[in-house]
C-alpha cells in the first residue's frame, strides 16, 4: 500500500516531467542554423542589394540566431531559381530564395518554360509595393513618352519571364512601339551597364530604388501600376494609353504583381512552422529600425511589405482570373 503511494507522486512527477518537455519541445521545435538567401540574379541589381541587406538583420528575428548568406544564382529573371526551389532545394528554412514577383503567373503567361505550379512556392513576404518604371539614358534624348514609343532602340532585359522583359513587352505590343527588346543580362545592374556604355538605350519594370542613386542620368519616362512611389512625382501610366477594354484587362492583371515586389520564398515541402516562424521574423525585420535605416542608405527606397500570407492570397486571386484574359495577356507579353 506504501508502495503504491510512493509510487503515485513518483508516476504523476514523470507524467508532468513529459508534459513539460513536450510543450518546451513545440516552443523549440524551430530552430535555424545557417541560411542561405540564393537571388535568381546577378551581383549588383536591386535584389541582389537588398537581398544582402536583409541577410544583415533577418537572423536577429529568427529562432537560433543564424548566420544568413547570400549567393548568386542568376538565370531566366530568377526562373532557374524558381525551378530550383521546387525541386532540388532543401525544404528545412535553409534555403530561401529572392526571386521575381513576375514568378506568380510565369506559368500562365510563359507556360513553355515556367511549367510550375505558383502556388506550390510558399510564400514568406515581399518589401515593396509601388508603381514600377521605364526608362532611358540622357544621352539618348528620348524623354518623353510619345519619344519612347515612335523611337527605334534597344531595351534591356533579364529572360522573357522577368518583369524586365514582361513590362517592355506590355509597351510594345499593346501600345505597338518600335523599340527592341534584348534578353540575356544577367540583372539590372548589367542592364544599365550597357545603358551607359550605349549599347542599349534603357529598360522597364523597374522601382524607385533603381533610380534614386543615378536619378540625374535617367530620364523617368512612365510608370506601370497605380500611384505614384514615395518621393517622387507622378508620371504617366502607361496602361492608360490602351484603349482596348480586353487589353486594358490584361495589363491590369500582369501590373498586379507590383503588389509584391522583391519576394522571397521557400519550397512547397517546407514544415508549416518553419514557415509561420520565417514570416513571423520577416514581417518584424521590416518594421525593424535598424534594418530601415540601413537599407535607407542603400536608396530611396520605401519599404512597403506585403505579408507572406497576402502573397499567397494575390497569388491565388490572380490565378482564378478567366482563361481569355490570360490568353491575351500572353499575347501582350510575347
Amino acid at each position: 500500500m506504501l508502495a503504491m503511494i510512493f509510487r503515485a507522486p513518483r508516476a504523476l512527477c514523470v507524467l508532468f516531467a513529459g508534459l513539460f518537455l513536450a510543450v518546451c519541445g513545440q516552443a523549440q521545435a524551430v530552430e535555424f542554423k545557417t541560411i542561405t538567401i540564393k537571388v535568381g540574379y546577378g551581383p549588383g541589381g536591386g535584389y541582389d542589394q537588398t537581398s544582402r541587406v536583409i541577410a544583415r538583420h533577418f537572423g536577429r528575428f529568427l529562432p537560433g540566431n543564424p548566420d544568413v548568406i547570400v549567393q548568386n544564382v542568376p538565370g531566366g529573371g530568377s526562373l532557374k531559381l524558381t525551378k530550383m526551389v521546387l525541386g532540388s532545394e532543401p525544404a528545412d528554412g535553409s534555403v530561401i530564395a529572392s526571386i521575381s514577383e513576375a514568378m506568380s503567373y510565369a506559368p500562365v503567361l510563359d507556360p513553355q518554360n515556367a511549367n510550375f505550379d505558383p502556388l506550390a512556392l510558399q510564400w514568406i513576404g515581399s518589401l515593396v509595393n509601388e508603381p514600377a518604371y521605364c526608362m532611358t539614358a540622357k544621352s539618348t534624348g528620348i524623354d518623353t513618352m510619345d519619344k519612347f514609343l515612335q523611337s527605334d532602340f534597344l531595351i534591356g532585359a533579364t529572360g522573357k519571364s522577368s518583369v524586365t522583359y514582361i513590362f517592355a513587352a506590355l509597351v510594345k505590343n499593346g501600345l505597338k512601339a518600335k523599340f527592341k527588346i534584348v534578353t540575356g543580362f544577367d540583372g539590372t545592374a548589367d542592364i544599365e551597364l550597357a545603358m551607359q556604355r550605349g549599347e542599349i538605350a534603357g529598360m522597364c519594370g523597374v522601382s524607385s530604388y533603381n533610380i534614386s542613386g543615378n536619378r540625374d542620368t535617367l530620364n523617368l519616362i512612365g510608370t506601370f501600376g497605380s500611384g505614384p512611389a514615395e518621393g517622387q512625382k507622378q508620371f504617366e501610366r502607361f496602361t492608360a494609353r490602351i484603349q482596348d477594354p480586353k487589353l486594358q484587362e490584361a495589363a491590369t492583371l500582369i501590373e498586379t504583381a507590383l503588389h509584391f515586389h522583391h519576394p522571397l520564398v521557400v519550397p512547397t515541402d517546407t514544415p508549416k512552422e518553419t514557415v509561420e516562424a520565417l514570416r513571423k521574423g520577416y514581417m518584424e525585420m521590416v518594421r525593424d529600425p535598424a534594418f530601415l535605416a540601413d537599407i535607407g542608405k542603400l536608396s530611396d527606397m520605401a519599404v512597403n511589405a506585403t505579408s507572406g500570407e497576402e502573397i499567397s492570397q494575390l497569388v491565388s486571386k490572380q490565378l482564378q482570373v478567366d482563361p481569355g484574359v490570360f490568353e491575351t495577356a500572353r499575347d501582350l507579353v510575347k
